[in-house]
């Protein structure tokens, strides 16, 4: 497969070197590719997958949704180069639940809805009740037989949510941007069946009504993309705490400088070159991964996603729970601006920005009802200290 692209065209393929584990479901679908061998997974065992120095997003955030991958993670010597590459994994893999879910939630808010209740009253001989039910003849001859039709569906909703969002007050630029290019995805992705039920829903008395419901489920499943947002910025933060942790570990070990001299130290490129070689020559990688394993990890319609950072070295027990009471430190009315000129040590994992990050990511999860937990915690077997967030979606 060519991975050339022409110029001006947007590259297809995420250069993030990685290892990409299959489930089963994953392994009946591409098994007898012979791509596939044995690789290792963030704990150390060998499992069925690829390894590959980059790989096409699309398809991977497709095998996200069928369930089929178990892990993706990450061993390099050092991870903020990359910083592109894994904001644009951390984003297909949480897209690809999202997208997941939409149809099952689009179509249980429906059903619930006022308006389908009152059409359905008025024409029960016809009533609307479950997606099974839905002819799939008659929904496969709408969408060849008008197309245009569906497409004007999608195009007035879009209107009238863009303006839904760029009116809010209480979002910030940042989640309003991220919402409207969000939203031609999300209608992209709605179940041909569902865009059926607003056709013949909306050629009767009910077109204004069902039309605010449709524009008001899409707008409120769009606050998910919040997620997206915050959890890369909380990612990336502890990526970068474990960074300059691993580094100055190396640095200090090999008597590169001293410990109070190594932000002065890695302040010069060259030997920020020379301490990224020294860790890729000793070994010493920092690890990423993300786990989504729907056989052990995943029920009903919830899916689980489980992150985890790793970098040498150990934190002792009294560090680990003073970071742990640091975490639920109560952040209310706290500005991201309040972190920037902070007296507080940098480094230090869970300190500074990635509190704040977490303190939202908690907020916007326990107005969504998603689980989330965020731990961080020695590994002394691994010589490793290791950041995990938890999420079920």
């Amino acid at each position: 497969m060519s991975t050339t692209t022409a110029v001006g065209e947007k590259d297809p393929f995420v250069r993030l070197p990685a290892r990409i584990i299959f489930t089963p479901r994953g392994l009946d679908l591409v098994g007898s590719s012979p791509s596939v061998k044995k690789v290792t997974s963030r704990d150390g065992l060998p499992k069925e997958g690829l390894e590959s120095e980059s790989y096409n997003a699309q398809t991977i955030q497709k095998l996200v949704m069928k369930s089929c991958i178990e892990e993706i993670n990450v061993s390099l010597p050092d991870l903020l180069r990359k910083r592109f590459e894994i904001i644009s994994t951390n984003n297909l893999i949480v897209y690809g639940v999202l997208y997941k879910k939409l149809t099952p939630s689009l179509a249980r808010t429906l059903f619930e809805s006022s308006v389908v209740k009152e059409y359905n009253r008025k024409n029960p001989k016809n009533s609307i009740v479950d997606l099974n039910h839905i002819s799939p003849q008659k929904v496969e001859a709408l969408q060849q037989n008008n197309p245009e039709l569906i497409e004007g569906m999608k195009r007035n909703l879009r209107e009238i949510i863009t303006e839904k969002i760029l009116g809010a007050t209480s979002l910030n630029e940042e989640d309003q941007q991220a919402r409207v290019r969000a939203l031609p995805r999300f209608l992209d992705r709605v179940d041909p069946r569902i865009w059926f039920i607003f056709y013949v829903i909306s050629h009767t008395g009910f077109k204004s009504a069902i039309e605010r419901t449709f524009a008001s489920m899409i707008y409120s499943y769009l606050q998910h993309t919040q997620i997206a947002t915050h959890l890369s910025n909380l990612l990336m933060e502890f990526i970068q705490n474990a960074e300059k942790a691993h580094f100055e570990r190396l640095i200090v070990r090999h008597g590169l400088a001293d410990r109070e001299a190594v932000d002065l130290f890695l302040r010069d490129a060259e030997n920020r070159r020379k301490v990224t070689a020294l860790a890729q020559k000793t070994m010493q990688m920092l690890e990423l991964s993300w786990t989504m394993n729907p056989e052990r990890n995943t029920i009903g319609q919830q899916y689980r996603i489980l992150i985890s950072i790793s970098n040498y070295g150990l934190i002792d027990e009294r560090l680990s729970q003073q970071l742990a009471r640091k975490m639920k430190t109560n952040t209310d009315g706290i500005s991201l601006a309040s972190f920037y000129g902070s007296d507080e040590e940098d480094g230090k994992l869970g300190a500074g920005l990635g509190l704040l990050y977490n303190s939202y990511l908690e907020d916007i999860c326990r107005q969504e009802g998603i689980q989330y937990r965020c731990n961080i915690y020695p590994e002394p077997k691994r010589e490793k200290t290791t950041v995990r967030i938890d999420m079920t979606l």
